[in-house]
């Protein structure tokens, strides 16, 4: 199953974010795929929002993330962030930090299919998820550094966690792109898969994970109270170090430049 275009509510009117439930499953999809799913901040609100519902939902076993179109998320929105002052933009991280946390905090174990392209602040919603399916043309990056800012959501503790330091500090480092095979041998993703088999395999291993809930519920509270003190850690000192970088001239210049490229292009159309 793959979902190419935005998905439209009963009105007509395209949600940013769409919650359906399958049985024990329920999904959450991100939908803005004329902006490759990019997280807005009226987008990120409506994320929490859904989250948290499913969350209370009494039948939900599991939650899967996905995104509309060819691209799981492009990251914060860029184009959003360049209009606005360093002060709402330390705003938006802290909806981007609450999404984070409602995912790690759940008592619901989530499953990310990623579609495509996860970069940035999509790779990092990812990553707050217990499990990752992605299609075998999915990229992943931690662009940050390109725009003069650090990378956040808890990536400083839960990426090397999973790829380890050596990769992780290669990733936030140089801002590269990795393919579905290297983020396959770095144990970033567990599958690559054709994209239409990408949410069905997702709702499958939702559905295996259903089967089992309570000794999966236990035994995931295990794995998460190790690492809980050093995310709610890294949250604080992510918020802290991405506000002092956009606030500096790299920042500054990097969203200014996209935001003139942006208006040309608008321009010459």
């Amino acid at each position: 199953m793959t979902l190419e275009s935005g998905i439209a509510a009963e009105d007509g009117r395209t949600e940013r974010v769409v919650l359906h439930h399958r049985g024990p499953t329920s999904v959450v999809t991100l939908n803005r795929p004329e902006v490759r799913n990019a997280l807005s901040r009226q987008m990120l609100c409506d994320l929490r929002d859904a989250l948290i519902e499913a969350e209370r939902r009494e039948q939900t076993e599991v939650i899967v993330l996905t995104g509309a179109g060819s691209g799981f998320c492009s990251g914060d929105d860029l184009s959003e962030a360049a209009g606005t002052d360093a002060e709402a933009f330390d705003e938006t991280i802290g909806l981007l930090q609450q999404v984070t946390r409602t995912l790690l905090e759940s008592d619901k174990p989530s499953i990310a299919a990623i579609n495509g392209a996860a970069m940035g602040g999509g790779l990092e919603l990812t990553l707050a998820c217990d499990l990752r399916v992605a299609a075998q043309h999915a990229v992943f990056a931690c662009p940050e550094v390109a725009w003069g800012l650090v990378c956040t959501n808890a990536a400083s503790v839960l990426l090397p966690s999973i790829v380890g330091h050596g990769r992780a500090r290669d990733m936030v480092l140089t801002g590269r792109t990795y393919d579905a095979a290297w983020a396959l041998t770095a144990g970033l993703i567990s599958e690559a898969l054709p994209a239409e088999q990408v949410l069905d395999r997702a709702i499958a291993l939702a559905e295996e994970l259903a089967g089992r809930s309570q000794a999966v519920r236990l035994t995931r509270r295990l794995l998460s109270d190790a690492n809980n003190e050093a995310i709610v850690r890294a949250l604080e000192r992510e918020a802290v170090a991405v506000g002092k970088a956009r606030r500096g001239n790299a920042a500054e210049t990097s969203l200014r430049e996209f935001a003139a490229r942006r208006a040309e292009k608008g321009t010459r159309r």
